[in-house]
């Protein structure tokens, strides 16, 4: 009786033990499946261009499964061609877009002259507003460099001073006001003996709004009044100078946007030669 049950108990305990190990090879074998099954998700929302998607799952595998040496490298490998693919996509558009805005600059820039033209940097003005057309009235001009960097400039003359510092424009019930320039920023005034000229530059934000103001309502009426100290100048903005204005506002949002574009090429260009370890071309233009 009692060789029977030991008999008994053996088999009870061999029986437990395969039990045990085909559990934990069936375990083994469903994790690893699991692990590939995403992995080849990964591969599918690649194939698809859902890169994001893509990246989502190789990163569970590789923090889910980093006992899995072969298949972490190969998520890792994966990885690094969907950052390269998304880089080319990336410069393919920048290159696209920026053949596209240079494209509509060029146009534009017949009807701009340079005020310093042997600057690194020249100011552009628009040619119905330079000396030759404006030199006996008062006006406002607008002014833009390369960068696309934008400002205003208020042209008074007459046969007194009036010590202007500041400009308001109106549009019906509606009016923008550039800020108050001091006596020590950006004034200019002279004379020839029976005319006197002031000239106000609003740099570096000071228009306060009043070019996009003037570009936005371009078809309309629009009232300049020069505010000074001993007397103020009023009038109507003519309809070359608002298209001279708008124009150069134009202009600015182009340039402006051309330069970043750039930037962000190059951008692209060194980010995946740090990544890489290869050279790339990091001309001017952000261009090969």
């Amino acid at each position: 009786m009692r060789k029977a049950i030991v008999k008994t108990e053996i088999r009870l305990a061999w029986l437990l033990v395969v039990v045990l190990l085909l559990s934990t090879t069936g375990c083994s074998v469903s994790r690893e499946k699991k692990a590939e099954q995403t992995f080849n998700e990964a591969i599918d929302a690649y194939m698809a261009r859902r890169y994001n998607k893509a990246k989502l799952l190789l990163d569970s595998v590789l923090y889910t499964y980093p006992d899995m040496k072969k298949l972490v490298r190969e998520s890792k490998d994966m990885l690094e061609i969907i950052y390269k693919t998304e880089q080319e996509r990336n410069l393919m558009f920048l290159d696209s877009l920026l053949i596209i805005r240079e494209k509509e600059v060029k146009p534009l820039m017949a009807q701009f002259e340079a005020e310093d033209p042997e600057s690194e940097n020249p100011v552009l003005i628009h040619k119905k507003q330079n000396a030759q057309h404006a030199w006996d009235r008062a006006y406002v001009r607008a002014h833009v460099d390369k960068n696309g960097t934008f400002y205003v400039s208020s042209h008074y003359t007459g046969t007194g001073y009036i010590h202007h510092y500041a400009v308001k424009a109106v549009v019906d019930d509606m009016f923008q006001t550039t800020d108050s320039i001091g006596e020590e920023a950006y004034k200019h005034c002279f004379e020839d003996g029976e005319n006197v000229w002031e000239i106000v530059k609003y740099k570096n934000g000071a228009d306060n709004g009043m070019a996009s103001f003037i570009a936005n309502n371009f078809d309309k009426p629009i009232d300049i009044h020069f505010i000074g100290e001993h007397a103020d100048c009023r009038f109507r903005m003519t309809e070359t100078d608002k298209q001279a204005f708008r124009e150069t506002y134009q202009m600015a949002m182009l340039l402006r946007e051309t330069v970043q574009i750039k930037s962000q090429i190059r951008n692209v260009k060194m980010a995946m030669k740090k990544r890489r370890g290869i050279e790339v071309d990091d001309s001017a233009d952000g261009r090969k």
